[in-house]
């Protein structure tokens, strides 16, 4: 499995990447929506976890523009500290098919890592 992981905070994604790489999985790291946008024009990705808040584009308006790309399904994960009430709900109505807040929960790490390797729905 591959990962992409996107957030525009280096330490967040430096522990993000050691998180998801400790669990068997090949890791890409990018530092903004852009970046992912170019990552994954060019490379397949078994999963995308996305940060909400950066600068410039936020993750809503990259996963927005990944959705318009000919042949995208790659699941994507909001990776956020949003987590006001709804917060969940919000972004899966959005489209997202997981929510992981920060600090990133390792058992529902596994969780999501597990359904999408037995290519399951993750809610």
């Amino acid at each position: 499995m591959i990962a992409l992981i996107v957030d525009d905070n280096l330490i967040n994604l430096k522990v993000a990447e050691k998180l998801i790489s400790r669990q068997g999985v090949l890791v890409k790291t990018v530092l903004s929506g852009q970046e992912c946008l170019d990552e994954v024009a060019k490379n397949t990705y078994d999963i995308i976890f996305m940060d909400i808040m950066m600068p410039e584009m936020d993750g809503v308006e990259t996963f927005t523009k990944l959705k318009e790309m000919k042949g995208f399904n790659t699941p994507v994960v909001a990776l956020t500290a949003d987590v006001v009430s709804g917060a969940k709900e919000k972004y899966l109505g959005l489209g997202f098919m997981g929510y992981i807040p920060k600090p990133i929960d390792i058992n529902l790490l596994k969780e999501i890592l597990s359904k999408v390797n037995n290519n399951k729905k993750i809610y």
